[in-house]
């Protein structure tokens, strides 16, 4: 009689056991038909994709040619106000003294 009451115990979690591996399978199976489904979805926006990758590098090399132009050259940004641009080396080179000058007078300052 034991030996019968262990096959039935035992019956319940094997099959627990088969229908969990069964139900992962299937989630399993879903993830990989909803994977494949979404890169071949995506397929028709690669066009587009190449089309806006293409925009925005030239957009990019404009931008980075129009900085390169501020950064190193003399000119105006508003005539109209009188606000010029001038080459940052240049405007290191004119600032350089002044903040030397205050860094100089700070701890002097400090000790008062």
């Amino acid at each position: 009689m034991s030996n019968d009451h262990l096959s039935h115990s035992e019956t319940p979690r094997s099959s627990t056991g088969i229908m969990l591996l069964i139900g992962v399978l299937i989630l399993l199976l879903a993830a990989v038909i909803g994977g494949l489904w979404l890169n071949r979805s995506s397929s028709a926006t690669e066009t587009e994709d190449a089309d806006r990758a293409a925009v925005r590098t030239k957009n990019l090399a404009e931008l980075q040619a129009s900085d390169s132009n501020a950064l190193t050259t003399y000119g105006w940004n508003d005539q109209a106000k009188g606000i010029v641009h001038i080459p940052v080396t240049k405007a290191m080179e004119l600032v350089l003294p002044t903040l030397q000058a205050s860094a100089s007078k700070a701890p002097k300052e400090a000790q008062h």
